[in-house]
């Protein structure tokens, strides 16, 4: 049964009990005065008085108010005093969240960038709006429906604004291409929101799948994906969900379905009106239960990414790498109030199958409190040390397979610890990646060499193993950043530095001739998660295997 379609249900029958709430919740939405509420006989009822302050105000008070922010500021307030993940999300967010859950939106087709107010195309999404009008890689918005951009304070969130909006609505944008402008007028279509944004063999048998959210179409995409390495010569995978902040919560039980045997548990939830609820594995036509596989996960994997990290770490199923993730772990139902906006409560909580709670302990409006326990992870030398983990529930649980220890009270802790990488170059290289020098360099230097790029690294194969960072390039680069008043302490780089500016500014042209993927392959050459799990894979029997056994067993430690 789907848990949520169950809270949902539920909440339906309780609402059909309790009409009069309703139908006070309706007046406050709509406006009607506290006295019409009095004559229905509803003032005795909870939220009566909130409504009859707002109406005060609506009517008295000294300066007009907007009555609609009032209203959603009072909702808002309300339910921070619950749980840090019941929230409230006002009519113009709702389009864009939902968007994320379907896993579409409608716009015109674009990856772009934003560096120094300006707004550059990266590239053009093939048979997208955008690119079917003529756009390409390396145009410079400058204005869209006549409003300029090319301004101080430009943002992605504005730029999204701007060329989102309902499907087969018109836009024109201009663009600078050299010394010339174009004017291009655009329909705006569906554009998919993936899933999965990377997949390659990252190493000889060994594939690698980047997850970034859960949304409607994840199973499927993750089905081709794992479909085309498995053509490729997959042999064990490594799957990423670092900074996965979760989405549907049935494509993480479906998800685990492809390597967990049928009838598996993979979640389960309790609260205070909804007894327990079980979501299992279900049959899968494609199956990849005996595949070896890791999964990295970091700070920022949450909810749904833990609930899947979770099952397959209590069915001994894969091994954990990297960071112990946020601890989300609270069912939230979503409902739609009358003018679009919406609410999100909480009603349960999730359990692993090894019985396991994934959400950090909290006090009841308390919200800065509970955000700052993620920031002491940083304070306290989590992310740095496994010693310094620091957990809300001390017990002891047992995998379900071969009876390891795990622990619950806040996230997925790793089966195998990879600290949070503190070789990223000095403050000057710092300031380099802060200010965008690093960035506006790789657009300069593929704006002047594009031909040339393309003529000598026809695939991104050819541009791994060829190009490097030379030396002229190099002083080119400390050039530009002294122009800026940035320069590294005795005008010189450490070996270091050279180092992480080189796989840097590699990575950045990577995306700019091959697209963000081969940018994220790019970096991943330099990822300490992503080379531990390669490590592990390439000795699985000798180093894997022995990791879902229990300490003393053979397990390394």
């Amino acid at each position: 049964m789907d848990i949520g379609c169950a809270v949902h249900r539920r909440a339906q029958r309780i609402a059909r009990a309790s009409f009069a709430g309703v139908f006070l919740l309706l007046a406050l939405m709509l406006g009607v005065s506290s006295v019409s509420c009095a004559q229905f006989g509803l003032s005795r009822l909870p939220g009566y008085k909130v409504l009859q302050t707002l109406d005060y105000v609506k009517r008295f008070y000294v300066d007009t108010v907007d009555n609609d922010e009032l209203m959603d500021d009072a909702i808002r307030s309300l339910l921070e005093q619950l749980d840090p993940h019941s929230s409230y999300i006002s009519k113009a967010e709702a389009e864009e969240v939902n968007s994320e859950l379907e896993g579409h939106f409608y716009g015109i087709g674009i990856e772009f960038q934003v560096t120094r107010d300006t707004l550059r195309v990266v590239s053009a999404v093939p048979n997208a709006p955008a690119e079917k009008v003529g756009m390409r890689s390396g145009d410079r918005i400058v204005a869209v429906d006549g409003e300029n951009i090319a301004a101080v304070g430009l943002t992605t969130q504005k730029v999204i604004k701007l060329l989102r909006g309902e499907k087969g609505s018109m836009v024109t944008v201009r663009a600078k291409r050299g010394e010339q402008y174009f004017d291009f007028k655009i329909r705006r279509g569906e554009l998919p929101l993936h899933s999965v944004d990377v997949s390659y063999i990252v190493s000889p048998g060994i594939g690698y799948v980047r997850l970034n959210r859960f949304s409607k179409n994840t199973t499927s995409e993750m089905k081709e994906a794992l479909a085309k390495l498995s053509a490729q010569g997959m042999q064990s995978l490594i799957l990423d969900l670092r900074g996965n902040g979760g989405g549907i919560m049935q494509e993480a039980v479906s998800l685990a379905s492809l390597f967990l045997p049928e009838k598996s548990s993979v979640v389960y939830a309790r609260g205070r009106s909804l007894p327990k609820q079980e979501l299992f594995a279900e049959q899968s036509e494609v199956a990849y239960q005996d595949m070896p596989l890791v999964v990295l996960v970091d700070e920022y994997t949450a909810s749904a990414s833990e609930i899947l990290s979770g099952a397959l770490q209590d069915w001994d199923r894969a091994v954990i790498v990297g960071r112990r993730s946020f601890g989300k772990g609270l069912v939230q139902n979503q409902v739609s109030l009358v003018d679009g906006s919406l609410i999100r409560v909480t009603v349960a909580r999730y359990y692993t199958p090894s019985g396991r709670s994934i959400q950090t302990p909290y006090e009841l409006g308390e919200s800065k409190a509970y955000r700052q326990k993620f920031a002491d992870r940083y304070r306290h030398g989590e992310v740095y040390s496994k010693d310094s983990i620091r957990v809300g529930d001390t017990l002891t649980y047992r995998t379900l397979r071969t009876g390891r220890a795990v622990h619950g009270g806040g996230g997925i802790t790793p089966d195998v610890f990879v600290p949070i990488d503190t070789t990223g170059g000095s403050s000057f290289v710092g300031e380099l990646l802060r200010k965008s020098i690093d960035s506006d360099w790789v657009t300069s230097y593929y704006d002047g060499h594009r031909k040339s790029l393309r003529a000598s690294y026809p695939q991104y194969k050819d541009f791994a193993a060829g190009w490097r960072l030379d030396t002229t390039m190099v002083h080119d680069v400390l050039r530009a950043a002294a122009k800026r008043e940035v320069k590294p302490k005795g005008d010189t780089l450490t070996h270091n530095d050279s180092l992480v500016l080189g796989w840097r500014i590699k990575a950045l042209l990577a995306r700019q001739l091959y697209g963000f993927s081969h940018m994220v392959e790019s970096l991943n050459e330099h990822s300490d998660e992503v080379q531990k799990g390669v490590e592990i894979l390439r000795s699985w029997e000798s180093m894997g295997r022995p990791l879902l056994q229990p300490k003393g067993n053979g397990a390394p430690k």
